[in-house]
């Protein structure tokens, strides 16, 4: 054969052997994530309507909170999912749960104090050292005006 066919079929058995078989095998494992994704996304939604979310997702296999999988090899893979997807666009956070309400004031507790009618003022700042470093005398302050009876 001659030399210049040998090249080509070398190069050409690098680029099959260090390029597509390591694409073949990320493709793979995200495709592979994206359906433990699927998977787990699927238990959460039919868990919606439960009155124990937690238990109802752990018995279909999986965890409530992140890492959401038990295990090491469905952990990485969609681990590797969610990361390759989310740069491609696709969401897979789920709707926070609404905070926990506040209990409504009963009326049995006692009632609150009413706001003064003198807003209150906020203390002075503390005098400003003056060259020599004593403190300069501070400002007399007037007592607030009273109101007109």
């Amino acid at each position: 054969m001659a030399p210049i066919v040998t090249k080509i079929i070398s190069i050409l058995k690098n680029v099959f052997l260090f390029g597509l078989i390591p694409l073949f095998l990320l493709v793979f494992a995200f495709f592979l994530g994206e359906q433990f994704e699927v998977g787990r996304l699927g238990a959460v939604a039919s868990c919606e309507d439960s009155d124990n979310k937690g238990t109802c997702i752990r018995s279909k296999g999986y965890l409530p909170q992140s890492p959401y999988y038990p295990d090491l090899g469905r952990r990485y893979l969609g681990g590797f999912a969610r990361a390759l997807g989310g740069d491609l666009g696709a969401s897979y956070r789920e709707p926070l749960p609404p905070p926990a309400a506040a209990p409504a004031p009963s009326e049995s507790t006692a009632p609150q104090a009413a706001e003064p009618a003198v807003p209150l003022v906020p203390p002075a700042p503390p005098p400003l050292p003056n060259a020599k470093g004593q403190a300069a005398p501070a400002a007399p302050v007037s007592p607030p005006a009273q109101p007109k009876k």
